[in-house]
């Protein structure tokens, strides 16, 4: 019994690559069902917008090929795709789970998906001891990991860091915020104001259309060619349009009798710099970035430090995997022990003629002897470690087929 993991690296392959391994649910029941057929009865496919990975419990060397061809299948196409086993793949699994090779470091949301796609898994039936162990001893030590080195309290995401240092600067009780943009930086600035007990939050866009795609009921659409209008009444601009020019300027700016607070995200900037003299605090990308680079640093600094722990913790539990397998083996032992002691008892009552007594001693005699002739091998197996272990079962496991 081995674990391993078949996977799309989204470092190595392109965007088309991505999209045609990027499976659909009803393309991973078919997967399950496909794998299944050669005997693969423990699998998790993990599919996200950067990640593509099946993760499996293989009993023979010629399974892998057989998996490799139906994930293949599965994409319609050739692609490259990288292998790992043994503990290697444990340690890979765990490091995925506590977000080392996601494309945001150390990002919590990577945790949540492998949950889901572990979930459907087991809903599928295609989940068993060995992996429901291997995925629930994962998902206790990176909840341990994030506990213990509070990696969520470096956060990188320019929105998030941008809310912060609103807060640090005014109180957002009550206050009306704006936010021009309606692309990937505004939906997530919008995702983190809503937390905020705001008294108004606009949404100016030069597309209408765009903007209800980010925002929710609460919030109020001005469209960009009155986004002048609307400044006298807001503390709080946010903007991150991917306009080539500004679009705030200095000297188009209304009379405004309020302390504001200006956040540029844009690159190029889409407040004119010169606010700041006017006695308007500006905070723009740049300062954001230094602070998410740092926060990065220290981030990964805790990572490392932290994956010693992680790194124990997936070591263990493959051993466990090859535990399970051992006891399994061993109780094979026992019984098989114990079915020759009756079926030989059964054979030497039909030849020899023996009191009540004498058949209780016989078979007392009958199973001690049996018992004693698998002792020596089940203490073997205990004993042995790693690939010998491994080796060792298999050896037993084709003697007992055998007989």
């Amino acid at each position: 019994m081995e674990f391993g993991i078949y996977g799309v690296s989204y470092k190595e392959a392109d965007a088309d690559v991505r999209d045609c391994t990027a499976f659909s649910d009803t393309q991973k029941m078919e997967l399950y069902n496909q794998l299944l057929d050669v005997d693969i009865t423990q699998a998790v496919i993990l599919s996200t917008c950067n990640r593509s990975e099946l993760y499996f419990i293989y009993e023979k060397e010629e399974q892998l090929d057989q998996i490799r061809k139906l994930f293949l299948a599965a994409a319609g196409k050739a692609v490259p795709l990288f292998l790992k086993t043994g503990v290697t793949a444990a340690c890979y699994l765990f490091e995925v789970a506590a977000g080392y090779h996601s494309m945001v470091l150390g990002e919590d949301q990577i945790l949540g998906q492998v949950q889901s796609c572990y979930q459907m898994a087991n809903q599928c039936q295609a989940c068993r001891k060995q992996l429901h162990r291997m995925f629930q001893s994962c998902f206790a030590a990176v909840k341990q990991l994030k506990t213990a080195y509070k990696i969520s309290e470096h956060p990188i995401s320019i929105a998030y860091l941008a809310v912060k240092n609103i807060r640090n600067a005014m109180s957002l009780r009550n206050a009306s915020v704006l936010v021009i943009g309606s692309g990937e930086m505004a939906a997530l600035m919008l995702q983190y104001l809503q937390e905020e007990e705001l008294s108004a939050l606009y949404v100016c866009s030069r597309s209408r259309y765009k903007a209800r795609q980010v925002m929710s009921a609460a919030m109020e659409y001005i469209p960009f060619s009155k986004r002048y209008e609307v400044l006298p009444y807001c503390d709080v601009i946010c903007s991150m349009t991917a306009s080539p020019h500004r679009i705030l300027r200095r000297e188009d700016m209304p009379p405004i009798d309020r302390k504001q607070l200006y956040v540029d995200l844009a690159m190029p900037r889409d407040i004119d710099p010169q606010l700041a003299q006017r006695g308007r605090v500006v905070i723009d990308i740049d300062h954001l970035q230094r602070e998410a680079d740092e926060q990065l640093e220290q981030r990964r600094a805790l990572l490392q430090k932290a994956h010693a722990m992680l790194e124990t913790a997936a070591q263990e539990a493959y051993a466990s995997l090859h535990s399970q397998e051992v006891d399994h083996l061993i109780q094979s032992l026992q019984q098989r022990s114990e079915q020759m002691a009756a079926d030989t008892y059964a054979l030497l009552q039909t030849r020899l003629q023996l009191s009540p007594h004498e058949q209780q001693v016989l078979k007392k005699v009958l199973h001690t002897s049996f018992l004693r002739m698998v002792k020596e091998p089940m203490l073997a197996l205990k004993k042995a470690k790693g690939q010998d272990q491994q080796l060792y079962a298999r050896l037993l496991e084709t003697m007992l087929k055998g007989d």
